[in-house]
């Protein structure tokens, strides 16, 4: 039976595969997708997200790759709209506030940071 969990595992990566490039996907966006199934498929939640980061770091901030930058971008500044309505809430204490401020501040820097890394 392993067999057959194995063909089928490896016929979804294949047709992922052949799919993403058909579509003209650039080829970090394969990556990533790729990654993301190997996580799902070997049930290591994280090989994503640790994959994702390390991509980021030398095709994003070393190499300055466009995709990767954006992709992260979008990222930051989902969590920046979440911060926002949360700091605009009512529903924190006065200190709590004060560290949502404070990442709010930080996510911005953020938002400036990759930004300036894509011009």
């Amino acid at each position: 039976m392993a067999d057959k969990k194995f063909f089928g595992a490896a016929q979804g990566l294949r047709t992922t595969l052949t799919d993403l490039i058909n579509a003209g996907k650039p080829p970090l966006e394969i990556v990533l997708e790729l990654a993301k199934a190997i996580g799902e498929l070997s049930g290591e939640d994280s090989y994503y997200r640790t994959t994702r980061e390390q991509i980021l770091s030398v095709y994003g901030l070393v190499l300055k790759d466009k995709f990767i930058l954006e992709d992260e971008l979008a990222e930051v500044k989902a969590r920046l709209e979440k911060i926002s309505a949360a700091y605009q809430s009512d529903d924190f204490t006065e200190e709590e506030h004060i560290r949502i401020g404070y990442a709010l501040e930080r996510h911005k820097a953020e938002v400036e940071r990759l930004e300036s890394l894509k011009a």
